[in-house]
């Protein structure tokens, strides 16, 4: 149920409180004072679109804020994949929660759950949990079999609701594995046609055997043996002018011969015997440099023919790169895949025989699934139809007669559909419920159905204009009907028939005026008393000076304060 409404800035309510009763609440006022803009601020809540220029002009962000109270055991009763699992952490109360959706002028519309940003579906998951719309849309959508087949469901009980949603899971399943083996087929028809492609791929790379380095090295040998000659005079320059093989005037010996001179006057001055190691060292080191250059010039010496065998398996890398990957862990990598993808032609059917077992199962037990969903279904079909003709002979249509059929749609298994069909009138035949019944008759009988379905079901009930076309005697038994509902759960109800308004345990009024900047502004106010009288005068078509009127008002209120409790 909802404890408290807010409202800020939304289209013309600037701002507007409600506390609803747990009973009955009317909220009534003048066309286009406003009544649909609360509708709207309710379907924010229920995930309805966001539109930025619902902001009242002027505002930063419209808000729509509700306290509500949660079914006992809700969070623990949630199927996987619900909205709303991953909110539990944030509430506070496990059962009342405050829910909120905020709408900027310019940017993106957030949700909030005890005032942290969270998602729209997850408010909209709680919000469905506590709230039900009823309007005129809905006397519309009744006219349709899957409505009609949910109402039955309803009225059937959780265990029909639960089997349903077990039946959805199934489909969904039969769906997954359908795309999956549809998929699995595509690609071995795809395999099968390139499978000699395949096969010289993976020919083509174990004939070249790619190693991750080698390609690197291989360039890298050819770049010295295309430069030999030029390497080789650098470097016989170099270790002719380390250690000639002729003479001593090379840098070694000439390095030789300082260190021997300063070792000698270490003797005479100590502190010379550092610089004498230093020498030491470099004669070290330049002895060390020719033979390593010497050693570099031996290699130099490739074997005859080398520098081709290395320009022949460059190509062949080069070959491979361009037609399937370029170096050795790419081509390593596509071997690999196309030696998968052969693998997978190859046992290809065995998956396809362990999808397709599984999917005989699922659809065993779909099959199992339907054919008790629909022998439930068929045997409260009767007990609904009844059901409604009882409460629509509390609504002024004593002689209406109902029947439900249940049809099938092609599916595997088959979907059920259902047909409410109205015999509003005696002597008239009977008719699917779009075409037998008018406007008033749609609307009374959507609320006979809510009326049986509301035994079973919390939260708050909105009833957006269901008396719309209604009057008279008939008016007064909506009223009664929507009374004896609020008996059982929270109804709140937007209504323009005094008969209905007399009977709410709490009223608001909406009031459309302008503030100071000439801008349409709605005000919700509570009534009681002389003003509740006076606003059901309004509804009867007069003004509360209207002595008759008065008196009618009183009436109604008074036959409303006579009733039991």
């Amino acid at each position: 149920m909802i404890r408290t409404l807010e409202i800020r800035d939304l289209v013309v309510i600037e701002q507007a409180e409600l506390s609803p009763a747990p009973g009955l609440t009317a909220i009534t006022g003048e066309s286009g004072a406003g009544k649909t803009v609360l509708t709207q601020a309710l379907g924010l809540l229920a995930g309805g679109k966001a539109d930025s220029s619902a902001v009242r002009p002027g505002a930063s962000h419209a808000l729509v804020q509700a306290e509500v109270v949660l079914p006992e055991g809700y969070w623990d009763a949630l199927p996987d994949g619900d909205p709303a699992q991953a909110l539990r952490e944030l509430v506070e109360d496990e059962r009342e929660v405050s829910l909120a959706r905020r709408v900027p002028a310019e940017g993106r519309a957030r949700g909030l759950v005890d005032g942290q940003f969270t998602t729209r579906d997850g408010v909209a998951a709680l919000a469905r949990a506590t709230m039900r719309f009823s309007g005129q849309g809905e006397s519309r959508r009744l006219t349709e079999s899957r409505a009609q087949l949910a109402a039955l469901d309803a009225f059937a009980g959780s265990e029909v609701h639960e089997l349903s949603a077990d039946l959805a899971g199934l489909r969904r399943r039969l769906a997954a594995l359908d795309q999956e083996l549809a998929g699995r087929r595509a690609r071995r028809e795809a395999a099968e046609r390139e499978k000699d492609d395949l096969a010289a791929l993976i020919a083509d790379v174990e004939a070249l055997a790619p190693e991750p380095a080698e390609e690197e090295d291989l360039r890298a040998e050819r770049e010295r043996l295309r430069h030999s000659e030029r390497l080789a005079e650098t470097v016989s320059a170099a270790v002719e002018g380390i250690s000639p093989e002729a003479g001593d005037d090379g840098a070694l010996d000439q390095v030789g011969r300082a260190h021997k001179g300063v070792a000698e006057m270490a003797e005479i001055d100590p502190t010379l015997a550092m610089l004498a190691g230093e020498l030491s060292g470099a004669q070290a080191v330049l002895q060390e440099a020719a033979l390593s250059l010497r050693g570099y010039l031996d290699g130099l010496d490739a074997e005859p023919g080398r520098l081709d065998v290395i320009e022949g398996r460059l190509a062949e890398y080069d070959r491979l790169g361009e037609r399937i990957a370029p170096g050795a862990e790419a081509l390593l990598a596509r071997a690999d895949e196309a030696r998968q993808r052969l693998a997978d032609l190859a046992d290809g059917g065995i998956r396809d025989d362990e999808l397709n077992a599984e999917r005989a199962t699922v659809v065993r037990r779909a099959a199992d699934a339907a054919g008790e969903l629909r022998a439930r279904r068929m045997s409260a079909a009767g007990p609904m139809a009844e059901a409604i003709q009882g409460e629509l002979a509390g609504l002024a249509m004593e002689d209406a007669r109902v029947r439900i059929e249940l049809g099938e749609r092609d599916g595997d298994p088959p979907h059920d559909l259902c047909t409410i069909w109205l015999q509003a009138n005696p002597g008239l035949p009977e008719a699917p419920l779009a075409d037998a019944a008018s406007g008033g008759e749609l609307s009374r009988v959507l609320l006979a159905i809510h009326g049986i379905s509301a035994i079973s079901s919390g939260g708050a009930w909105i009833f957006d204009e269901v008396d719309s076309g209604l009057g008279g005697a008939t008016a007064t038994a909506v009223g009664e009907k929507l009374r004896a509902l609020a008996e059982r759960v929270q109804v709140i109800v937007i209504t323009h028939l005094p008969q209905v308004a007399a009977g709410a345990d709490r009223h608001y009024r909406l009031d459309k005026g302008r503030d100071a900047g000439g801008i349409a502004r709605t005000r919700i106010a509570p009534l009681a008393d002389e003003e509740l009288v006076g606003e059901l005068c309004r509804m009867l078509g007069a003004d509360d000076g209207d002595a008759g009127a008065r008196r009618h008002a009183e009436e109604l209120l008074a036959r409303h304060a006579e009733r039991p409790a």
